[in-house]
């Protein structure tokens, strides 16, 4: 039970940094290369590129090469399900406190 807590814990702190809180919302559905989400965050490339190889050395984000490009998603495995359904869960329960 020590290790499963451990591993969660893991998961968890790579959501202790706003920006890959948004690199995780704005991949949401999609893939997008490493400029596009910079863009997206108004972040530098050098900066978004070590979040991304942090989040994907926790099976959180998958890549697929085209060429000289790389695009990231969001993984197709438990873990990223599981951070996508806590993720969306926290966004219903704040929307509600509008409503």
């Amino acid at each position: 039970m020590t290790e499963w807590a451990e591993q969660l814990a893991e998961i968890y702190s790579v959501f202790s940094n706003a920006k890959r809180i948004l690199i995780f919302w704005v991949l949401n559905g999609r893939e997008m290369s490493v400029n596009d989400i910079a863009e997206h965050l108004n972040s530098s490339v050098q900066n978004t590129s070590q979040h991304l190889r942090l989040m994907k050395s926790k099976r959180i984000l998958s890549t697929r090469r085209d060429g000289q490009m790389i695009y990231y998603s969001i993984s197709d495995n438990d873990v990223a399900e599981y951070c996508h359904r806590l993720h969306q869960e926290y966004l219903r329960r704040d929307l509600q406190i509008f409503t």
